[in-house]
């Protein structure tokens, strides 16, 4: 994300080109540089077709042949032609060749003539099917960059498509120089049509408009205060929301007629908002001013909508608070009331057996037998409770309602005015809840009580008859006086709450609550987007899909009985008597104690060291690009980045760091300003993620060859500053507030990790975490623990290609969601019988509903956790959720038969699941190297940041043992040791103890390299 006025967002070289940085030197040697193979590798690319081998024996000499093998195995490898000497060659790449087809030659290694390079160009290209690029292709390649542009305005966005775009066409890409002329053009071509359209659509109103959030008045800007985050769902901080809301109400409005005529994706809307989000008040006064009305229009859009969330979130929070109140309130007075009664009953018998006591003579004074009842019960006691006697008992709904009253004054305080200010939509023209809102709306605003209206003017269907006692005011004759207003209100926002929750109720403005219809992508306009993505649901016939799913289930069946009848499932205990089944006790794990025994063989060093040296390997933090003005400093130095990564992710924040280092706060604040954002700092995790994959002992730690094992879970992480994300959570936080950081990880990877709320099921952000994983490393089997179920996630990741693999606790629970594909009568002898049939109808033929759900979740535009809650939303007797939730059990089935048949597989679940178990270990240990284990952060977006940081310290940690790990691998697999190899697979890269991570940083003036030769020079395995 950098300046937008040198074409949008790109950073400008610091020499004299002006030419746009696209990719980093390290991507651009990927691209543009030799392949470094490996065995394999080489084995692969410089196997010769008998085409091939033609072309390369047609070439005089044996140099020239050499050169036309290897350019033609590099060519298949990276699709582009180079111009080298064999002196740039890898070593090993001529003697593969040499020994594979030129045996017993001996090679001169002089470059071949300009001539021979070309022809032999000529001839690859076209054996391959390829042809050379021409300036010709210039324009059509810039009218795809013009198009994609208004897809995402993000430079290596562009290069991937337009590489994509190249390798379909079969064209050989041209230079970078080219690719960059081309993209810078593109992206400035964008930007004059959304600046001459900005300036033909914007009239001087709405410029007045937008210039107003920009303008200081005392010490804050209107838009600095609408940046600000709330806090919680407190009355006051809910006060500022509205403010803030309001103040964007005529921003909105013109936002939403002018941006559809922009004609921008989501995506760039969504990246516009957030540079008027990151730029300060200052640099966007600096900007043109089309930019600046870009920016603050995307922003109005989307900032509007979040506070419209943010705002019924409140009022659904705050409403449950007084639920929970009245409950509790209701609850204690009926149980007292119980207990009054059973604690009275003896000594009202004894009054009751007064009257027909024989020993009291029928002349005595009533005052003589008053005193032996006084004597039994107190006069005060026998008062109230005779009283008690006489009235009618209350029930709990009337408690119910009275407690109601007792919170009457919280209720109009906290709850009327986010509804007052929430405006809802419905699908019934005529809804009699919404009705009823708009009635309350209309009352209240001419300074009026629902008392003092008519009960005429209330909407129809909105009372029950079972309330009416209690909402209503009857005379004696039983007719209608008037209503119970605060009754009537609490009751109407509950509903609202209630109709919400299951979408009858929706927000047109709402970034996560609208309609789940309008969420949903249009099938026929994304068509060639979709095919692009290659999903496999879409991609398959839907009676193909079931039909061999359906064939595995009845296998899987068929398997588990006899197996288990025939006694092979050795894992398994089955009582036959009882029908209950469960595993038998696992072996006890030694791996931990090799794991802590190499570890301890170390040499220690400080974590700023360890930093700096994973950096020089794979330069992950050239990925963290700046976003600032023009002509401000564009590169920060390495050690700005470190000192303020470490201090977010050991938590010790800026001002602590720099009493504790030799970087000064404002240089902290500085570079944790320009260069910490979410995107920048993921892509730097990746780039380490990247790295460890490509490290030789990496394929040693997956489980198999066929699929690579990635676990699911989420760490409780108190917040040091409450957000509206953070909530209570007795069990974990005791009196504070925090959040829960969901992680992928696989081969001890962190792959991805999102902030959550506690209160939140994980289940619900799976998928996502998934699908948004930007690495290289993509896990197909995803395990979990009994968190990472619930019932759709089985069909949803079988949709993508993915399995979900989770680790069952209680294998007889599991059994109650067994089903089977046939009729059950076919499993009526069967030792463990099917909970139910699935029914196939259902899924066929609501395809039609199920195949957008899978389109809008492939292109993004909707997260799974709005999904879930949208569809569990929908009614019980809703086809589309009927059918998903179908599906789900029949894929669910098939792997629980799996898991029960093969132990293997609950092995593999159960290390992998142990893995992420490992990793937080080590996010806990750095967590609380200040002192306690929370996130520092104002905002939920400084939190994320925290969060990621640590992520990243972690994975830097993990990328350092890796190294270590890969370097005594190849050692050994050299000397042909299979015994110390087979150890080395089993020690776990998440380890610290070698590791310093306090004490006085030294950044700049201390560099204490880090000689790996020496550290396991003195390692051993006996």
């Amino acid at each position: 994300m950098e300046n937008f006025e040198d074409t949008h967002i790109p950073l400008r070289r610091s020499d004299k080109s002006k030419r746009l940085t696209v990719l980093s030197e390290a991507e651009k040697a990927a691209l543009y540089e030799l392949p470094d193979f490996d065995d394999f590798q080489r084995t692969e690319f410089f196997a010769m077709t008998e085409q091939e081998h033609a072309i390369v024996f047609r070439r005089n000499g044996l140099r020239a042949q050499v050169y036309c093998l290897l350019q033609i195995g590099y060519f298949k490898a990276k699709h582009t032609f180079f111009q080298f000497t064999l002196q740039d060659v890898p070593r090993e790449d001529i003697t593969f060749v040499m020994e594979r087809y030129f045996q017993g030659m001996a090679l001169a290694e002089r470059p071949i003539p300009s001539k021979e390079y070309y022809l032999q160009r000529n001839v690859i290209a076209e054996l391959l099917g390829y042809r050379l690029w021409l300036e010709s292709d210039m324009a059509t390649l810039w009218d795809k960059a013009t198009e994609l542009a208004r897809q995402d305005v993000t430079p290596t966005f562009i290069l991937t498509e337009l590489i994509v775009f190249l390798n379909n066409q079969k064209i050989v890409r041209p230079g970078y120089s080219t690719l960059q002329t081309i993209i810078g053009d593109a992206l400035t071509s964008e930007r004059n049509r959304l600046e001459q359209l900005i300036d033909e659509i914007v009239d001087e109103s709405a410029r007045t408009e937008l210039k107003k959030l920009l303008i200081r008045e005392d010490t804050l800007s209107e838009l600095a205060a609408i940046k600000q985050d709330s806090k919680n769902f407190s009355y006051s901080m809910m006060v500022v929301e509205r403010q803030k809301r309001a103040a964007l109400e005529p921003l909105y409005q013109l936002a939403k007629v002018l941006l559809p005529k922009l004609e921008i994706s989501q995506q760039n809307k969504n990246y516009y908002a957030s540079l008027a989000n990151f730029y300060s008040i200052y640099d966007l006064r600096r900007l043109k001013p089309g930019q600046t009305y870009l920016y603050l229009l995307c922003y109005a859009w989307q900032r509007y909508q979040q506070l419209s969330d943010n705002l019924v979130s409140s009022f659904c929070y705050q409403l449950k608070k007084l639920e929970e109140k009245t409950k509790a309130i209701s609850e204690q007075q009926f149980t007292q009331a119980l207990a009054s009664k059973q604690q009275e009953a003896p000594q009202v018998g004894r009054l009751i057996l007064l009257y027909v006591d024989e020993a009291i003579d029928d002349t005595a004074l009533f005052g003589t037998v008053r005193d032996q009842a006084f004597n039994i019960m107190p006069k005060d006691s026998l008062i109230t409770a005779g009283q008690r006697l006489c009235e009618k008992t209350p029930s709990q709904m009337a408690l119910r309602w009275e407690a109601v009253d007792k919170v009457t004054a919280r209720c109009k305080k906290n709850l009327r005015p986010l509804a007052m200010a929430t405006h809802f939509s419905s699908t019934e023209t005529q809804n009699p809840w919404l009705m009823a809102l708009n009635w309350m709306k209309a009352v209240f605003s001419r300074q009026q009580t629902l008392a003092q209206r008519p009960v005429s003017e209330i909407p129809t269907d909105t009372i029950p008859k079972r309330l009416r006692p209690h909402l209503l005011v009857l005379d004696e004759e039983g007719k209608i006086a008037s209503i119970r207003g605060d009754r009537y209100e609490f009751w109407i926002y509950r509903q609202i709450r209630k109709r919400f929750d299951i979408n009858e109720l929706y927000l047109n403005d709402s970034v996560v609550n609208r309609r789940f219809s309008d969420d949903l992508v249009s099938m026929e306009q994304k068509a060639d987007i979709l095919k692009k993505l290659d999903i496999p649901w879409l991609r398959q016939p839907l009676d193909e899909s079931i039909d061999t799913l359906y064939t595995e289930l009845g296998q899987q069946w068929k398997l588990f009985d006899r197996e288990l009848r025939q006694g092979k499932l050795k894992h398994l205990e089955y009582d036959a008597i009882r029908k209950h089944l469960t595993w038998r006790k696992p072996k006890v794990n030694k791996d931990e104690a090799l794991k802590v025994a190499f570890y301890a063989k170390l040499q220690a060093h400080g974590i700023a060291d360890i930093f700096r040296f994973v950096n020089n390997q794979c330069h992950f933090l050239s990925a963290l690009t700046p976003l600032q003005p023009r002509y401000a400093k564009k590169i920060a130095d390495e050690d700005s980045l470190m000192a303020v990564i470490i201090a977010q992710a050991l938590n010790h924040g800026n001002l602590s760091m720099a009493e504790t280092s030799d970087m000064p706060y404002h240089v902290l604040e500085a570079t944790y300003q320009q260069y910490l954002r979410l995107s920048t700092l993921k892509a730097s995790n990746d780039r380490i993620s990247n790295f460890i994959s490509e490290l030789s002992i990496f394929p040693y730690y997956s489980f198999g060859l066929e699929s690579l094992y990635g676990s699911v879970d989420g760490q409780k992480l108190e917040m040091g500053t409450p957000t509206l994300k953070a909530r209570h959570s007795k069990k974990y936080f005791r009196k504070g507030k925090g959040v829960v950081a969901y992680t992928l990880l696989a081969n001890h990877i962190a792959l991805q990790t999102e902030l959550i709320g506690a209160h939140e099921h994980e289940s619900h952000f799976l998928f996502d975490i998934c699908y948004n994983n930007t690495s290289n490393v993509m896990p197909t089997a995803i395990t979990g623990d009994m968190h990472s179920i619930n019932k759709a996630n089985f069909a949803i990741l079988h949709w993508f290609g993915m399995k979900l693999m989770p680790r069952f606790v209680n294998l007889q629970d599991q059994l109650k969601h067994l089903y089977c594909a046939d009729d059950m009568a076919n499993y009526e002898k069967f030792l463990i019988p099917p909970a139910g049939q699935i029914n196939r109808s259902l899924i066929e033929s609501d395809q039609a509903h199920i195949d957008p759900i899978v389109a809008t979740l492939g292109l993004k535009e909707m997260t799974q956790s709005t999904l879930i809650r949208k569809l569990c939303a929908l009614p019980p007797q809703n086809r589309t959720r009927k059918a998903i939730f179908e599906f789900d059990k029949l894929v669910r089935s098939i792997y629980t038969l799996k898991y029960l048949r093969d132990p293997q597989i609950e092995r593999d679940v159960h290390r992998s699941q142990n893995r992420i178990e490992s990793y937080h270990q080590l996010r806990s240990y750095t967590s609380q190297v200040s002192g306690k284990k929370q996130l520092i952060g104002r905002t939920d977006l400084e939190a994320a940041i925290t969060n990621q940081c640590g992520r990243l310290i972690a994975n830097v940690v993990i990328a350092y043992n890796s190294i270590m790990l890969s370097l005594l691998f190849d050692k050994y697999k050299a000397a042909g040791n299979e015994k110390v190899i087979a150890l080395l697979q089993k020690i776990s890269r998440v380890a610290w103890q070698h590791i310093h991570f306090l004490g006085h940083y030294d950044f700049r003036n201390n560099h204490n390299p880090i000689d790996f030769e020496e550290i396991l020079a003195r390692i051993t395995f006996d």
